[in-house]
This record gives structure tokens, sequence and C-alpha cells, in this order.
């Protein structure tokens, strides 16, 4: 009977497995590029606030579909926000929830936490919203929007040859596949929690992401 009984519990509290193939949109109040993206201090400022999004091509949470979807977050002063697609089902949106509880709190060991109920200095989960999200990818150019709490538009850096966007690999901060550089025309944010910024011309990211419940870092 013990063993069944602890064969139940552990069923109970084992999450599905999961997987997220699509595209992320990223941008912070960095200089471009942004240092952290290269395993150092943020700058100019000693902080690092940061919009982002992930536009899934193709996701599952277990048997709910996550397809044509989105998620995102908002890190500011006090903490992290997460926004899920107003369009979700019930069960979809429980299931963005789930994954972005596992992403955070894989951020959160990423960053030198031992214990994910202790979260490091500015990464606590202040609360989880529905918007409509809406994120746009181009040749050129993306933009993310949250609803009516802000986003940003960004132009792609353009390399040597006039016309091909200039790409990092190896991303220190995300995991993505060959991040293009980017540079905020406009990027806004206010939210129900007392956190806002108004910054242009900072860092933005652009690449592709395929995370699952067994990637070891998500972002840090």
């Amino acid at each position: 009977m013990t063993t069944l009984l602890a064969a139940a519990l552990l069923a109970a509290t084992t999450s599905p497995e999961w997987r997220l193939q699509g595209e992320l949109s990223e941008a912070c109040s960095c200089d471009v590029p942004c240092t952290c993206n290269f395993n150092e201090a943020p700058g100019p400022h000693k902080f690092c606030w940061a919009i982002y999004g992930i536009d899934i091509k193709h996701g599952h949470f277990g048997a709910v579909r996550l397809d044509g979807l989105h998620i995102a977050g908002a890190m500011g002063e006090k903490g992290v926000v997460w926004y899920l697609d107003d369009r979700a089902t019930k069960a979809q949106s429980d299931a963005l929830r789930a994954i972005a509880q596992q992403v955070t709190e894989s951020a959160y060991r990423a960053n030198g936490a031992t214990d994910v109920t202790k979260p490091p200095e500015g990464m606590a989960v202040l609360g989880y919203q529905s918007v409509h999200i809406q994120q746009e990818i181009g040749p050129k150019s993306a933009k993310l929007w949250l609803g009516d709490k802000g986003g940003f538009d960004q132009d792609y850096l353009i390399g040597l040859d006039g016309k091909t966007p200039i790409i990092v690999e190896n991303n220190a901060s995300w995991n993505i596949t060959k991040g293009i550089k980017g540079k905020t025309k406009k990027f806004t944010y206010k939210d129900d929690y007392g956190q806002s910024f108004d910054f242009e011309g900072t860092n933005a990211n652009q690449g592709h992401v395929d995370w699952s419940d067994k990637t070891k870092i998500y972002f840090k």
C-alpha cells in the first residue's frame, strides 16, 4: 500500500513532457550589443530590463496542443510578469503557465539559486496575465507587443555585405539558434505591479527556439 501511494503521489506531481518550437523576439535596456549576451555585466545601466516572447509554431504540453499560440514575459525593477495568449483555452492557458513556471525555475538555477523558492534579486514572479500578444517577424525587422502593457519594434543590424543581418551563435543569455542582433526603435512598458520604462535604440535579439522539459538552460 505504501508503494502504491508513493507511486500515485509521484504521478500527481510529475509534469507532462512538453516542447516548444518557434521564434523568440527579445529586447532589453542595454546598449547594442547587450553585454549580458556575451557573459558580461549589463551596460550602460546596472540593470537589464527585458521583454520577450515566443511565437509557438509547434508545441505541446502532454496531450495539450499549443501550435499557433504565444507566451511572453517582462522583467523590470521589481521582478517578472508572465503573459499568456488570450486566445488560449483554459487547458492551453494552464499548460503555458506550467511551462513558464518550469522555465522560471531553470532561470533561477542558472543564476545561482540553489532553492527555487528563493529567487535571485529582481527575478521574483509577480504574476501571470492573459493578454493579446502581437508578434511579427520579418526579413529585416520584428516586433512584439503585449496588449496595452507595451512592447518593442526592432530593426535587425546589417553586416558588412550590406544586406544580411548580423548573427551571434551560442548567446550567453538566451538559448536561441543563430541569434539575429537588432536595435529597438521603440521599447516601452507599464504593468499592474508598478513597473514602467521607456527606451529606444537599445539591444534586441531574434532567434529560433527548440525548448523542452529536457532543456537544461532556457535563459539566464
